[in-house]
């Protein structure tokens, strides 16, 4: 694989990674809707990066889309739960 590819990709997985830690251990709703919203703003920036990178081999691009897809993915998710919680019943993001 590409070494300047795989730091690259260390560069956005590392941070990536400790805000899925930041995520699990935040309090207040809002702080973890701002951790979720950086999240995917890293992995958008992560595969953005990819996709605009010129001279790459074909199998080296789709790892790095594929872990960065991952990522992209898994913070998607964590964003709509995060956004259905605060809009949930009674719309103070309590559920019952």
């Amino acid at each position: 694989m590409n070494d300047t590819l795989v730091s690259a990709s260390l560069m956005f997985l590392v941070p990536a990674t400790l805000l899925f830690g930041a995520h699990g251990v935040a309090q207040g709703r809002g702080m973890k809707l701002l951790i979720c919203l950086l999240g995917a703003g890293v992995a958008g920036l992560w595969l953005y990066r990819v996709w605009f990178w010129t001279g790459l081999t074909l199998v080296d691009r789709h790892t790095a889309l594929g872990l960065a897809g991952l990522y992209g993915a898994a913070w998607l998710v964590t964003l709509l739960a995060q956004l259905r919680s605060l809009v949930g019943p009674g719309g103070d993001g309590r559920r019952y």
